[in-house]
């Protein structure tokens, strides 16, 4: 259970940055011509990943912070 507690937040983190790095990718190629779905799933799948890592360390750094502040009373 604690797997799946874990995992099903961390798939939203990652479709939410791919639908947007998705979007963005295949406008900005767009752009600058007939837009291609390679260059929009490359930024898609970066920004997902890049967005899981983000969260991933402000959630390490928070609870850091929350842990070490308990310790100092």
């Amino acid at each position: 259970m604690f797997v799946f507690a874990v995992a099903a937040p961390a798939l939203l983190v990652v479709v939410l940055g791919y639908a947007v790095g998705y979007a963005a990718g295949a406008w900005f190629s767009g752009l600058f011509g007939p837009s291609s779905p390679v260059v929009a799933e490359r930024v898609g799948w970066t920004t997902g990943l890049l967005l899981l890592a983000v969260v991933v360390r402000v959630m390490l750094l928070l609870w850091r912070r929350r842990k070490g502040a308990a310790h100092q009373k």
